[in-house]
């Protein structure tokens, strides 16, 4: 099993790096910093942090063009960064460019009523390649947690700078799934069922390990 289980691991860095070189051959970086933070209209402490990092990349390097990836239809460059001004006393040095994201559903936690983290953490690898194919920059910033999709930036050949506030998976929500607590993201009726919660909280316990 654990042969197996090192081909599988030889394998797929092999295809990884493979798929890198071709991505790399067919698409060049461009010299900016994108933000990927599907939400910028949620008024919260990750949302301060988004614009505290576009300002300091700003003052730092005048000369970098900084966008940020949004599924917000109404965001624009201007309202972005007035609101970051109005809301959090955060001034831009000049407003960034946006890229609207169309495919922010598949990170909501409604779109998956059970196994809700292991559907928005593959969506959120989905919503970054719909951001990275619109828009692929040299630095990529993740400012939301969404750590699972920092392998996909690398394939483009991004840099990745994450500053995580509101992790995707923590010690504390696996140790919900062990103790059958039933939650937002722990469906009461599979916290009820053994069988299932066994095989959740190897999930929890392995994706934990891997995030």
């Amino acid at each position: 099993m654990a042969i197996l289980v090192g081909l599988v691991a030889v394998l797929s860095a092999l295809f990884a790096a493979a798929l890198r070189r071709l991505l790399i051959s067919c698409r060049h970086p461009a010299y900016a910093a994108g933000f990927f933070h599907p939400y910028t209209n949620d008024g919260g402490g990750g949302e301060r942090v988004l614009w505290c990092a576009v300002r300091a990349v700003q003052e730092l390097c005048p000369d970098l063009p900084c966008a940020v990836y949004t599924g917000d239809a109404d965001a624009a460059p201007e309202a972005l960064a007035a609101r970051a001004l109005d809301r959090f006393g955060v001034r831009l040095l000049r407003p960034p460019q946006v890229v609207h994201l169309n495919k922010r559903k598949w990170i909501e936690a409604s779109t998956y009523p059970h196994f809700t983290m292991i559907g928005q953490s593959l969506g959120s690898v989905y919503l970054a390649w719909e951001a990275l194919t619109k828009f692929t920059p040299q630095f990529y910033f993740d400012t939301s947690g969404y750590a699972f999709a920092y392998p996909l930036a690398r394939l483009f050949g991004c840099k990745v700078i994450c500053y995580t506030h509101y992790p995707t998976i923590s010690s504390d929500m696996v140790e919900r799934v062990k103790h059958r607590s039933s939650m937002y993201n722990n469906n009461s009726l599979i916290a009820g069922r053994y069988a299932l919660l066994r095989v959740i909280s190897f999930n929890s316990s392995y994706r934990a390990l891997v995030y």
